[in-house]
């Protein structure tokens, strides 16, 4: 998907709610957020997907407020509670067998996207300790597009899968899904990203959720960028997307990445997301907050 000008009003908002969070000074924030549009309508490009330009954004207000990992504190918590919520699903999940086990650890994984405080409703003042309940609330709602059952089969006997992270707080959740996937399957490798941005899981959240000792390995995606990005993928990513005969990728910024670059992608490629805005859940001709499980075609 690449950015239309419904995306504007999303990009402002989204770098002041980052301005008004980690700049308690009117005047620096008012200064930073003047370079930050400045910036944008400078490189504003409509063939791009839109978390190119909102990477760009954050860049340049880490730059500016000189932060090498914004809202650290509020990521290591997000990581804490992830990491409680999985302990209770896997009690719950040890009870299960079949496709309902599988069902129950995607469908948590998937449903953890939507703690994204940067844009996902809950805010950058989220309370993590409601976490549990804000995603048994999602749950609740039910899937806009389900296509569990079909990644059930398809990842049974899965020789390599590629798993795309996206954010702190559900990484927890996504190693508990890793552990059911290799139930059944072969090596999964997971792509994380090599700097801090927003809410993107790092490197080191991964190796602070335990997740070195769950996927076979851990690659960098790239540098500090929201979702991967096919101008700054890493040697590492490059080589997966060949090798790997499925892809999981979580997030709304993947998904726009991916559905674009869908054709040069040898293996499938399943998204589980949360949507954050109409465009996109006019896609799958829904509206609103959406949870999505689903297969990208090369059509599409």
């Amino acid at each position: 998907m690449l950015t239309q000008r419904h995306c504007l009003p999303c990009f402002v908002d989204d770098i002041s709610q980052a301005a008004e969070f980690l700049c308690q000074d009117e005047a620096r924030r008012e200064t930073v957020l003047r370079l930050c549009l400045r910036r944008l309508s400078e490189s504003l490009d409509f063939s791009q997907p839109p978390s190119y330009h909102i990477t760009d954004l954050h860049r340049t207000l880490k730059r500016a407020l000189g932060l090498r990992v914004p809202f650290c504190e509020q990521r290591k918590r997000l990581n804490e509670i992830g990491m409680e919520i999985a302990a209770e699903l896997r009690e719950a999940g040890s009870r299960l067998q079949g496709f309902p086990r599988f069902r129950h650890f995607a469908s948590w994984a998937l449903a953890a996207n939507a703690l994204d405080s940067r844009s996902a409703g809950t805010g950058y003042g989220f309370r993590p300790a409601a976490a549990k309940e804000y995603l048994s609330s999602y749950l609740a709602k039910g899937l806009g597009v389900d296509q569990l059952e079909a990644l059930f089969e398809r990842a049974s006997g899965a020789e390599r899968i590629l798993y795309l992270h996206d954010n702190v707080g559900e990484l927890a959740l996504d190693a508990a899904f890793i552990e059911e996937l290799k139930r059944s399957s072969g090596q999964v490798i997971s792509a994380l990203r090599g700097g801090a941005i927003t809410s993107d899981a790092t490197m080191e959240d991964g190796l602070a959720v335990g997740l070195q000792g769950i996927s076979d390995r851990l690659i960098l995606a790239g540098p500090d960028t929201l979702g991967i990005s096919f101008r700054e993928i890493s040697p590492e990513l490059t080589e997966e997307l060949e090798r790997a005969s499925l892809v999981l990728a979580k997030g709304q910024a993947n998904y726009y990445v991916l559905s674009e670059y869908r054709r040069q992608i040898r293996g499938e490629v399943f998204c589980l997301f949360s949507t954050k805005c109409d465009p996109v859940a006019h896609h799958f001709g829904l509206r609103g907050k959406q949870l999505l499980a689903v297969f990208l075609s090369r059509e599409d």
